[in-house]
């Protein structure tokens, strides 16, 4: 790890709990967004953090290897789901926050990091 590399579990942890630390309301679409953005940014520096995420998904939920991650997430928990991008931003408050959850409960496992340092140990993603 390098001086300007932050741990994957801190990294994880501040995005769920602070997301206005990195200027996020908190919304799925807006998650999305910005990890879509950093996984190329990390991708291009040489330490890629989605590398592979889509086809984990694909894996451990048994859903479409032809679909997006952020649609296998939302797959994850609606497996009739067959909405667009667009549609991400049209989720319902509790929808949405659920969607959230099971994006972060993904990503920690994918990680290896704890769902308790999420504040997820009692979720189900």
């Amino acid at each position: 790890m390098t001086s300007t590399t932050m741990p994957v579990e801190l990294l994880l942890r501040n995005l769920k709990c602070r997301p206005s630390m990195f200027f996020l309301d908190g919304s799925f679409a807006q998650y999305i967004s910005f990890l879509s953005g950093f996984g190329v940014s990390s991708a291009a520096a040489g330490e890629p953090f989605l590398d592979g995420f889509a086809e984990w998904i694909s894996a451990n939920t048994e859903n479409g290897r032809n679909l997006t991650w952020p649609t296998l997430v939302l797959r994850s928990i609606w497996p009739e789901w067959n909405g667009s991008a667009s549609d991400w931003g049209e989720l319902d408050s509790i929808a949405d926050e659920h969607a959230v959850r099971a994006l972060f409960g993904l990503l920690a496992a994918y990680k290896g990091v704890d769902p308790g340092v999420l504040g997820l140990a009692n979720d189900r993603a």
